[in-house]
């Protein structure tokens, strides 16, 4: 049992904090995120997978894998077992993802910061496991596949949030100054710092802060564990989010996105990079 003290040291707190973000407006980014993931893998399982048989198999183990990990608050308030009942663990997730009362959204802690924590860890090693059980039953190719549009689904839901937000109404209105500005909203929106190091008409670049997705997952499974999925899966899932956020808003013809650091691959921070096309 975690003390309030060990809790509040866990490196989401100052990352929150530097971008005066609290946990009892973010809980939902990680409630109804794990919630979002559930459901969009299993669309993602329907659409490309036939056999039913395999496509519980995914399933299985990952619930599996998660109860395995033994955060009892996690396993009491989604109901994972040790042999899942996966019909009961999607309602429970539905019904998340619709509702923001649903009483498993702050009942994950006895307090806001062990609810939020809880589900960020929660989100964290849903998605490790998304990834490796997808790689173990479907092969690298298809399995990568898969995960790669879930996080492109994340991308897509929260454009039409952000254009309004900035005021994006029309591709023509979109120059590079709207691109910063998009790009620091996505990312301190999982209550990540963000830090511009260069930023011109013809270039945006910027560094990132402490990742608690990454420094979670490091902290829970192990830095080598925690790297047999993402060392295969960020470069490309990162850079295909961002591919599709330029493609939705119809200017992929005038600028490139690439990152070339990861906190989660090694690199001492994370660099995004945005440049105008010749």
């Amino acid at each position: 049992m975690e003390s309030r003290e060990e809790i509040l040291q866990n490196p989401v707190f100052p990352a929150l904090e530097e971008v005066d973000h609290r946990a009892e407006d973010d809980i939902y980014v990680w409630s109804q995120g794990t919630a979002f993931h559930n459901q969009n893998l299993l669309d993602g399982l329907k659409a490309e997978v036939d056999d039913p048989t395999l496509r519980e198999k995914v399933l299985y183990d990952l619930w599996s894998f998660l109860y395995s990990v033994g955060f009892e608050k996690i396993n009491e308030v989604l109901g994972i077992e040790e042999k899942p009942d996966l019909d009961k663990l999607n309602k429970i997730l539905d019904e998340v993802l619709n509702d923001r009362d649903h009483p498993a959204i702050l009942g994950m802690g006895d307090y806001i910061e062990e609810a939020f924590v809880n589900w960020l860890r929660a989100f964290t090693l849903y998605d490790f496991a998304a990834y490796t059980y997808l790689e173990k039953h479907l092969g690298s190719k298809d399995g990568l596949r898969i995960y790669m549009s879930l996080w492109e689904k994340f991308a897509l839901a929260a454009l039409d949030h952000w254009k309004e937000t900035l005021g994006i109404k029309d591709a023509s209105e979109i120059d590079m100054e709207v691109i910063g500005k998009l790009s620091e909203a996505y990312w301190k929106s999982i209550g990540i710092p963000y830090h511009i190091t260069k930023h011109n008409d013809n270039v945006h670049e910027a560094e990132l802060g402490v990742c608690s997705y990454w420094a979670n997952m490091k902290m829970i499974l192990g830095e080598e564990k925690a790297r047999s999925m993402t060392l295969k899966t960020e470069a490309a899932v990162s850079v295909n989010y961002y591919d599709a956020i330029l493609k939705a808003l119809g200017v992929f013809d005038k600028f490139s996105f690439t990152m070339d650091k990861f906190q989660c691959c090694g690199d001492d921070s994370c660099r995004v990079r945005f440049e105008r096309r010749n």
